[in-house]
């Protein structure tokens, strides 16, 4: 059992139901999701008139030769909460990125080039009228504003995400004089390492997420995983296939995929019964283990009859060898029905000498 469940939970390098940024991108577009990961940060509860409007975060930009490209955002939404609004930037990682510091401030900068276009727009479609205060040549007026983007970066690996964390990381200014440093427009990234949330802070949650970490935490003990599954059965019968395919390729649990038996919830979303799933993999690995075991236990069979054959024969070539009887001893060699009758004759039966 204990080599079975070795191979059943050892880490995986990639996933099977796909690459892990796809996986996490799908699993993190729901509402309370998100929510869970903001409470988190916070250390409170959002309002409770807490609402979100989805956003596609795509972006076309061109080049100073006028090749059209794209930058795509993971998750990005305009939630509404307390009367306020802003908008947030979700970003999932599940390597050390060394310019993500740069990524992320270039993908902020195409949103709020967005947001500008949008109040742009705006204010054409609208016919506003400009004072000496407002840019007429922009479209803009003094008083327009963009709601701000607010960013949080989900990291799923393993190893600790030290550096870099902001654009100070990724430059170098020991030479700059202190004065000349004052200049630097700083960039942050604001990191939650995923797997290292405490469990108290998981039991908080009001989603899913708390299990996919749960599972995630626990996945290098065979023990601790079992448990944690059985504990929270109730859930495991009923996962989501989202949420497994995040746990595909954070974990490696080989065979997960052609055991998973899908149906569609009351919520239209695809589910499956992980407990089941589990069992059927543990009860297959146990009857290839029989089957292996028997195999084995013939082979070694065949390897012990060879080995008292070779011995008897020895034995009796030997007896007639030294009474020189050279050619039956070669006949007992070759000739099966000679050796047979030989044996007879000399009372060796079975590799033993018969005894009156």
């Amino acid at each position: 059992m204990r080599s079975v469940w070795a191979g059943f939970l050892s880490l995986r390098k990639g996933g099977t139901m796909g690459e892990p940024n796809n996986a996490l991108n799908v699993y993190m577009k729901k509402p309370n999701r998100i929510r869970s990961v903001l409470e988190y940060y916070l250390g409170e509860k959002l309002p409770e008139d807490w609402s979100f409007e989805p956003a596609d975060g795509f972006y076309a930009v061109r080049n100073s030769k006028g090749k059209l490209s794209f930058r795509q955002r993971d998750v990005i939404r305009r939630i509404k909460a307390g009367g306020y609004s802003f908008w947030l930037g979700l970003e999932n990682q599940d390597a050390v990125n060394l310019i993500f510091p740069w990524r992320l401030m270039e993908m902020d900068s195409l949103e709020y080039g967005a947001g500008i276009e949008r109040i742009q727009e705006r204010n054409r479609a609208e016919n506003s009228v400009y004072t000496e205060d407002d840019d007429f040549m922009y479209a803009y007026r003094k008083r327009d504003r963009l709601e701000p983007i607010l960013n949080l970066t989900l990291y799923w690996g393993r190893k600790r995400w030290k550096q870099p964390l902001s654009l100070a990381d990724m430059v170098d200014m020991s030479l700059l004089p202190e004065r000349l440093r004052e200049l630097f427009a700083d960039y942050r990234v604001h990191l939650i390492h995923m797997r290292y949330i405490p469990d108290e802070a998981l039991q908080k949650m009001d989603s899913d997420l708390k299990y996919v970490l749960g599972i995630m935490k626990c996945s290098e003990s065979r023990k601790r995983y079992e448990r944690y599954i059985w504990e929270n059965r109730e859930y495991f019968s009923r996962i989501p296939k989202s949420a497994l395919d995040v746990i595909d390729v954070c974990t490696n649990i080989k065979g997960l995929k052609e055991h998973m038996q899908f149906r569609v919830n009351k919520d239209g979303e695809e589910e499956a019964d992980m407990c089941k799933a589990l069992r059927e993999i543990v009860e297959e690995a146990e009857k290839q283990g029989v089957r292996k075991g028997v195999k084995q236990g013939r082979q070694q069979g065949r390897r012990q009859g060879r080995r008292q054959g070779e011995e008897i024969l020895g034995q009796l070539v030997g007896r007639l060898l030294s009474e020189g009887r050279t050619e039956d001893a070669r006949l007992a060699a070759e000739d099966e029905a000679a050796r047979r009758k030989l044996y007879r004759e000399y009372g060796i039966l079975n590799g033993c000498e018969a005894r009156d």
